[in-house]
Parts: structure tokens; sequence; C-alpha cells
């Protein structure tokens, strides 16, 4: 979450400069994980490896699993998206868009959230061949549906609410 959703402060947070901070945040979080990652785990005993790995998975028990997506019987533009997804996935590509977005000679477009949001809304999700709603449509649904099921958390992770005061009035994509 970004510092100046969670403070109400301005001398806490400087809204200009909290998407760096938000940044090299993450670098440092990126750097401890690196650490940990090289401190080798206890392994675990074979058995309970195999047993934890042959075992039946418990998540949604009470789900009827022929009703999640069948990937295997998407049309060609869905498995096309998952496959360029996960040949992505890799360091070397993570690296390259954060270079390419860090760069200082990137153009960086004004535009207001509402404006944003119709620019979100000229993509197409390639991920979704369920709904043919807009963007705009899916995104007014879901703040719709946090009002509704959470209206406790909507201040802090609606789209509206308490939080956009905080927001500057034009953002830099």
């Amino acid at each position: 979450m970004a510092p100046s959703a969670i403070y109400e402060d301005s001398i806490v947070v400087d809204v200009k400069k909290s998407g760096q901070a938000l940044e090299d945040m993450s670098d440092r979080i990126d750097a401890v994980n690196v650490l940990k990652s090289n401190k080798a785990p206890a392994p675990a005993p074979q058995a309970q490896q195999d047993e934890a790995f042959d075992s039946e998975s418990r998540f949604d028990s009470a789900k009827d699993k022929g009703q999640f997506r069948q990937y295997e019987e998407a049309c060609d533009r869905v498995k096309n998206f998952y496959r360029e997804q996960h040949e992505k996935q890799t360091v070397a590509y993570n690296l390259k868009a954060r270079a390419h977005f860090a760069s200082a000679s990137r153009k960086r477009m004004e535009m207001t959230v509402w404006e944003a949001m119709e620019k979100l809304n000229t993509l197409i999700d390639e991920s979704d061949p369920d709904t043919s709603l807009s963007q705009i449509q899916h995104l007014l649904q879901s703040a719709e549906a946090i009002r509704r099921d959470a209206p406790l958390l909507r201040r802090r992770r609606g789209p509206v609410g308490r939080g956009r005061r905080h927001l500057p009035r034009r953002l830099r994509l």
C-alpha cells in the first residue's frame, strides 16, 4: 500500500516523492529477500516432503473443481496470453522492465484519475474470455462490490473514499 494511503499527516509523506519512496522500499525488500534466499533452509525429511506433495489439496475443498476455468479448453487467444505471461516471468525480463520504467528519458503522460481510467479502457484484457465488460465497467463493478461487501475497508482500499484526498490532481504515468 502506498505510504500516502496509510498516513494522513502530510509532513510524514510527501505525495510528490511517495512513488520513489515506494520503489526504494521495494528495492530494500528485494535485497532482504536475496539475503534470506542465500540462507539454506533445513531440509524436511523425505517422507514428509513426499506426503505433502502427494496429499490432496485442501484449498476450497467445498467447491466443485469442474466449475473452475479449464485453460486446456480455452480459446487460442487465452492460451497464447498465458503462454506469453509464463515466458516473461524471468528475472532478466523483470530487470529490463524496471530499467525501462525508471528511465529518465521515458515520456510520462499527465492525466486526471478519470483520464487514466479512460486510457485503460482502451486496453483489451486478453486473459478474460468470460466478460465483455469494458475496463471502466469492470472497475465500477469492483468498486461497488467493495462498497457492498466491505464498507470499513473501502475507505482505504477502494477507488473512492477518504484516500482520494491524498491523490495528486494529475497523475504522472
